[in-house]
């Protein structure tokens, strides 16, 4: 004849099954929470990979959108932000960049698409004097002076000012180009030969394809240099042999 399980006993066996259910969500929960943060990471490495190729190495990257295991999973992301305060805009060194990147599709282990892209970069005076450095030719230039009222940005030449060139910020095919406004030396106006030589300098400078298919939009120069703005459609990311 059977007995009837006792009340403590019955206890007992509930509360084991309860541990039992527990341990086993506990470890599920676990197992799903290690395997997003594998995904984000993996999902962070393959984006950092594309900023350095872009901006170089440094460049700060956050994921929007839901649980990176997801988007792992389907190659998609809704929106990638981009900031780095040590990036090149073309051949412009060290600028800071804050970009937005929207609806991005992963093809492949180093390859992918972008629907739009838009971009902030806000280029320091000390930018333009390493830019404009090149163009001088044995003046080193020692100034930079952005003049919003004017529109212009003047350079500073040789020691003491030995000379000035005055540039003027335009947009021409998508691209920022820094134009000769006007050029002095000692007062009177610059060798024509010197002047070509800056203005050659400066568009082979400044000529340069932005990444990602970005094109300049709008410009405003600052007290401390200048801030553009660029956009861009749809584009690849770029892989080890392609940076553009």
């Amino acid at each position: 004849m059977s007995r009837s399980p006792t009340p403590a006993t019955a206890t007992r066996s509930l509360l084991r099954r309860h541990r039992t259910v527990t341990a086993l969500a506990l470890a599920l929960l676990l197992t799903v929470a290690g395997a997003e943060l594998t995904a984000r990471i993996v999902l962070h490495d393959r984006l950092a990979t594309v900023a350095g190729r872009v901006l170089g190495k440094g460049s700060d990257i956050r994921i929007e959108g839901g649980p990176a295991l997801f988007d792992l999973w389907e190659r998609h992301l809704d929106a990638v932000t981009v900031r780095s305060d040590h990036a090149r805009l073309g051949r412009i060194p060290d600028v800071a960049v804050r970009a937005r990147l929207d609806d991005i599709r992963l093809t492949g282990r180093h390859a992918g698409t972008v629907a739009r892209t838009h971009a902030e970069v806000a280029v320091p005076a000390a930018s333009l004097q390493s830019l404009a450095a090149a163009s001088a030719s044995r003046l080193p230039v020692t100034g930079v002076r952005p003049d919003p009222g004017a529109g212009t940005i003047a350079l500073d030449l040789g020691q003491g000012g030995l000379a000035q060139v005055t540039l003027r910020p335009r947009l021409k095919d998508g691209r920022l180009t820094l134009a000769v406004d006007s050029a002095e030396v000692l007062g009177g106006p610059a060798p024509v030969a010197l002047v070509d030589r800056i203005r050659g300098t400066l568009s082979d400078r400044t000529g340069a394809d932005y990444p990602l298919g970005l094109k300049a939009t709008a410009f405003d120069i600052t007290e401390s240099g200048l801030d553009v703005t660029l956009a861009g459609g749809p584009a690849r990311l770029p892989t080890r042999n392609n940076t553009s």
